[in-house]
């Protein structure tokens, strides 16, 4: 199983006033969870300063990527190669990963426009970007087998995710499954979103969580309070391998608690959003053992050389 986690540490605009330990939490979600890779969101904290919280055990490693993100994994970094966008844009990336004896993924991180300064309308044209953008690669590439992370700023119901003209991410598997949409002759592939699965109280019962990633009490007649803005959409192709189990808010980083005594994220002293976590089992259907490990074996072949392109 290859672990991923995302967390928005809202760290962007404050930079040298930022007096927040976020690299040694950051660190500690990754070591704690086993990520492979993890992925930081409004994230302008020096690499450097962040390298130095993971201590060298185990060993990660940085991963080219624009200044809006920060981004480490425990492999060789040229199993993760960076795309160049049709479109250049700060607001997303979108790496191949191409790592051995796994299936190659196509990955992207995301963060989109604001609801306080953009319309819906806009915010859907800039998920367009992101839609037409992972398109050409899986094109390009010859595979759809794609994973986009990230802060939607957004709800999975609201039109930037669920619409045809946004991201296109839909409740069901059986849909996400089904034949692309056609609309005005013009066809539209679907994403599944299973974040619909951690929306609301329903998981309560079973284990103490939230009902949502970020939590926002306004003015506004209809308030929602509690909302999923950072979500990982699948294609239908990676459904199979989704670990369904392992998706979570995270809200406990090695004993630290990232909410607040009313149960809401504590953003004076972490982060306004919660992180995510996540695992898809990559290994290859071609001649790999079910009790091999991939990820173990290329983890100590840190000096391999990049894969040729394929799929």
């Amino acid at each position: 199983m290859t672990n991923f986690g995302f967390w928005n540490v809202d760290s962007f605009w404050k930079r040298e006033k930022d007096q927040r330990d976020i690299p040694r939490l950051a660190a500690d979600f990754a070591i704690e969870r086993s990520l492979d890779i993890l992925f930081l969101i409004e994230c302008s904290i020096p690499v450097a300063s962040l390298m130095a919280a993971f201590n060298g055990e185990p060993s990660y490693y940085p991963i080219s990527c624009g200044e809006r993100f920060k981004v480490f994994a425990r492999f060789n970094p040229n199993f993760m190669r960076r795309l160049e966008l049709p479109l250049p844009s700060d607001r997303f990336d979108i790496w191949h990963l191409e790592l051995p004896l796994q299936e190659y993924v196509l990955l992207s991180v995301v963060h989109g426009l604001d609801q306080r300064n953009n319309s819906p309308g806009k915010q859907e044209l800039f998920l367009q970007q992101v839609v037409a953008a992972l398109s050409y690669f899986e094109h390009t590439l010859g595979h759809n087998r794609s994973i986009v992370l990230g802060d939607f700023n957004a709800n999975p119901f609201e039109s930037p995710i669920a619409s045809t003209s946004g991201m296109h991410a839909v409740i069901s598997q059986k849909i996400a499954q089904s034949a692309p949409r056609r609309l005005l002759d013009k066809t539209y592939g679907y994403f599944y979103n299973p974040m619909w699965n951690l929306l609301g109280d329903a998981r309560r019962n079973i284990v103490p969580t939230v009902p949502g990633t970020y939590y926002y009490r306004g003015s506004d007649p209809h308030e929602l309070y509690w909302h999923m803005l950072d979500q990982v959409l699948i294609r239908s192709s990676l459904l199979n391998r989704f670990d369904f189990a392992a998706l979570d808010i995270v809200t406990t980083v090695r004993g630290t608690q990232l909410i607040s005594a009313n149960g809401i994220p504590n953003y004076e002293r972490f982060s306004d959003h919660l992180p995510v976590l996540f695992g898809v089992d990559l290994r290859s259907d071609e001649g790999v053992n079910d009790a091999y490990e991939p990820v173990a074996r290329f983890r100590r072949r840190e000096s391999a050389p990049i894969p040729e392109s394929g799929s």
